[in-house]
């Protein structure tokens, strides 16, 4: 369907503020998944960006200490909010089946993306930053959300050639739980949205 250009910029504002906001969301929940040092200057950005939503809903939710059930809701309010703005601006109304099967579709498809760019940067960081030698905030806090999924790949696939391949094989695995799992996922929420479920 072609929108007019007023319509294409309101999707495009849509998707990029509620994008932003999930991804800072979802690497609050990522960074208390992981244990990543909470005096990180990206750590206590990511905290006080979230805490004026996380706090209500804490209050409503038990807090866990490594999945706190306040984060997912967040991260899964923040995509339904964006499935019913961007459906609005499309010019229909989904049901909240099809609504939230498309909202935690989303915040899935972010998850798998949200790890490949991390794995991705990290492997890069460390080259560039490991040339100039020294401490760096930013290669601790990647280094920290990373290492989780990296160790036990480094167990079974020991580095080879003076070559770390648990990035590699960590990448390959991230995408194909996204092709296998994530995409028939979104196609699935998508068939529930059109039938108006």
């Amino acid at each position: 369907m072609i929108y007019s250009p007023l319509t294409q910029a309101g999707l495009f504002l849509v998707q990029t503020a509620f994008g932003l906001y999930g991804a800072v969301a979802l690497l609050r929940l990522l960074f208390q998944a992981m244990d990543v040092d909470f005096r990180n200057p990206l750590s206590q950005f990511v905290y006080k960006a979230t805490q004026p939503l996380v706090a209500p809903l804490r209050r409503l939710l038990p807090w866990r200490p490594r999945v706190e059930p306040a984060l997912v809701v967040l991260l899964l309010l923040v995509h339904l909010l964006e499935v019913y703005a961007l459906s609005a601006l499309r010019g229909y109304l989904p049901g909240i089946i099809g609504a939230l099967l498309m909202a935690t579709a989303q915040a899935l498809s972010l998850l798998t993306l949200t790890l490949s760019a991390v794995l991705i940067v990290r492997a890069i960081a460390s080259w560039v930053i490991a040339a100039g030698g020294g401490y760096n905030p930013v290669l601790r806090l990647l280094e920290q959300l990373t290492e989780p999924l990296l160790a036990p790949l480094r167990r079974l696939i020991p580095p080879a050639g003076g070559i770390d391949w648990s990035v590699l094989v960590a990448l390959v695995a991230i995408q194909l739980v996204n092709i296998l799992l994530v995409q028939p996922f979104i196609m699935l929420a998508a068939r529930a949205m059109v039938q108006g479920l």
